[in-house]
C-alpha cells in the first residue's frame, strides 16, 4: 500500500527561515519513515500543487507506528512550523492488500 500526502503552505514560514529549511525537514522526515518497521520506502518532491510524500506501507497499521515514531513527529512538526499543512492525504492499496476482502465468485 502506499500513502500520498501533498503537502502545501497554509501560512507564511517564519521571517528568519532559511532557503533550504523545507528541504532539510522533508530530508528529515524522509529518513525518520524509513527507519519505521513495515515502511518500504519513503520519497518526497515537488507537484501536485505542493510538496508530495510518497511511502509504501506493508498494511494500514504501519500508519500509527508511523505517527507515533518520535523522528517522524519532531520533523512534522518542522515542516509545520515552516507553514506548510497536510491538504490532501491517500492511502492506496495493491491489488493483493484488497483480495482477500472481495466476495468469491
Amino acid at each position: 500500500m502506499m500513502r500520498i500526502i501533498t503537502w502545501r503552505a497554509n501560512g507564511p514560514p517564519p521571517a528568519d527561515t532559511a532557503p533550504g529549511a523545507a528541504i532539510a525537514a522533508f530530508n528529515e522526515l524522509s529518513a525518520a519513515v524509513d527507519k519505521v518497521s513495515g515502511v518500504g520506502d519513503s520519497r518526497w518532491g515537488f507537484g501536485n500543487g505542493g510538496i508530495v510524500t510518497v511511502s509504501s506501507y506493508d498494511s494500514y497499521g504501519v500508519n500509527d507506528n508511523v505517527l507515533k515514531d518520535p523522528g517522524t513527529q519532531a520533523a512534522v512538526i518542522k515542516i509545520f512550523g515552516l507553514g506548510l499543512g497536510i491538504a490532501e492525504d491517500h492511502f492506496i492499496a495493491t491489488a493483493e492488500q484488497v483480495m482477500p476482502f472481495l466476495p468469491q465468485q
